[in-house]
């Protein structure tokens, strides 16, 4: 007996289990945390972000001295010059240098200088752009999600709708064996069975392809069956502020509208570096060298040692250049004019996003207003539609109204019900983007 009770505890937990894993519930902010941890196109943001740090700190090293180190080594058959001489011999010699030089650039017109900034602007727009991308993404799961939202609860009203006609084409059916009824009250109500039931199966279809497009965005490779759950919030009247106001808060944080704003820094910094190339440029050179000849001998004829000639071969060398721009062809004020061009373009840029979002924002505030009117209405409505529809089914089972009356209100009372869970979704949608433009990432709870 507890040998079978304990066969039954692993079967139940197995199974149990199995269950579990099959089907995960899967909330609004879960699969949009799901879908940052693993959609494929973010991972090229955080390479190119990286990419653009390295450019930063790779131009703060532009300001420390280049150190360079050299060899060199020969042996040297028939006619040669002697390196320790000059002088032509014709006998076989080994030689070889060793040599160690750095510069440094004391003046550049601040090329240097301004290539740290406009490296900082433009690893703050790779920034931006990557949080950007982040925030996409999430609008664009939640679209996909309450898509799914959406059918799915369609498909509950088609099903229900299918199952009403089932219950009623029984009734209709005992009705016309005993003449109650006329057959083609029969054949009319097999005919809207067959119309719903085709009807939820385009809606299934809705389901699992609005599920398939939420799991590539998620990047979620998994035969697993996704449970969407939802908290169904009350619509309430949302208190529409002023757009310019919303827009003022929107712009202090927002990583889309920062990134044209370090564009627009970017290109002033780019104007500093065509500048510069219009100075004279200064810098500083040293060399440290010595060397060792096999021609290199003392009073005695024989070759001087090798720690002996690397001390007594040594120079060095100290020197600067300047380098004054005359003539280039006019490129260098040819560059300080396109840079110039690109602030233009990159001011008319932000002026046309400053535009865009403004009137984005004013859109937004106005289809939620709207959509809570709508919804309110929809919800008065289905109330209407639910009881003229028990009449029109009391009125039908007593042969009161044709079938096409029933269905009249049958089917006006499944697409109500189908707008107030539209306007519901679409209100919830437009809900969290405004709280995104108060700079609340509501995924993020």
């Amino acid at each position: 007996m507890q040998f079978k009770q304990l066969i039954s505890i692993i079967l139940f937990v197995f199974l149990t289990g199995s269950s579990l894993n099959a089907q995960q519930n899967w909330s609004l902010n879960k699969c949009i945390s799901y879908a940052i941890e693993n959609n494929i196109n973010l991972k090229e943001y955080d390479i190119l972000n990286k990419l653009s740090l390295e450019n930063l700190n790779q131009s703060k090293r532009n300001l420390l001295p280049g150190i360079s180190g050299s060899t060199y080594a020969s042996l040297n058959y028939g006619r040669s010059v002697d390196p320790n001489t000059n002088d032509i011999v014709n006998t076989q010699f080994f030689n070889n240098s060793y040599g160690i030089s750095s510069s440094i650039s004391i003046f550049n017109g601040f090329n240097l200088q301004n290539q740290i900034k406009y490296q900082k602007f433009r690893k703050q727009i790779s920034e931006f752009n990557r949080l950007n991308a982040i925030d996409d993404l999430a609008f664009a799961v939640m679209t996909y999600y309450f898509d799914v939202i959406f059918y799915e609860g369609l498909l509950e009203i088609a099903m229900e709708q299918v199952e009403a006609t089932r219950l009623n084409l029984k009734t209709v059916e005992r009705k016309v064996e005993v003449g109650i009824k006329a057959k083609s009250d029969l054949l009319e109500m097999r005919a809207n069975f067959e119309k719903e039931e085709l009807n939820k199966i385009k809606i299934e279809n809705f389901v699992e392809t609005k599920t398939l497009q939420l799991k590539q965005l998620m990047n979620f490779v998994s035969p697993e069956k996704m449970e969407l759950t939802w908290e169904n919030t009350s619509v309430f009247y949302e208190q529409v502020e002023n757009p310019q106001t919303l827009f003022d808060q929107f712009t202090q944080w927002s990583p889309f509208y920062k990134s044209f704003e370090s564009n627009l820094k970017a290109t002033e910094k780019n104007l500093s570096l065509s500048r510069s190339q219009l100075y004279p440029s200064l810098s500083a050179s040293g060399s440290v060298n010595t060397g060792y000849y096999q021609t290199n001998v003392d009073e005695a004829g024989e070759t001087i040692q090798f720690g002996n000639q690397f001390k007594n071969n040594r120079s060095q060398y100290l020197g600067a250049s300047l380098r004054i721009p005359i003539f280039a062809k006019w490129n260098n004020r040819s560059s300080v004019k396109k840079a110039k061009l690109e602030i233009e373009r990159a001011k008319a840029v932000l002026d046309d996003q400053k535009q865009k979002l403004f009137f984005g924002m004013v859109n937004d505030l106005t289809n939620l207003e709207a959509l809570y009117k709508e919804h309110m209405q929809y919800e008065k409505q289905v109330e209407a539609d639910k009881l003229a529809f028990r009449a029109a089914e009391r009125k039908f089972e007593e042969g009161l109204i044709s079938v096409v009356d029933f269905y009249i209100a049958k089917n006006r009372l499944a697409n109500t019900e189908s707008q107030v869970l539209r306007s519901q979704t679409l209100w919830e949608i437009k809900m969290k983007t405004v709280e995104f433009y108060r700079g609340k990432r509501f995924w993020e709870n």
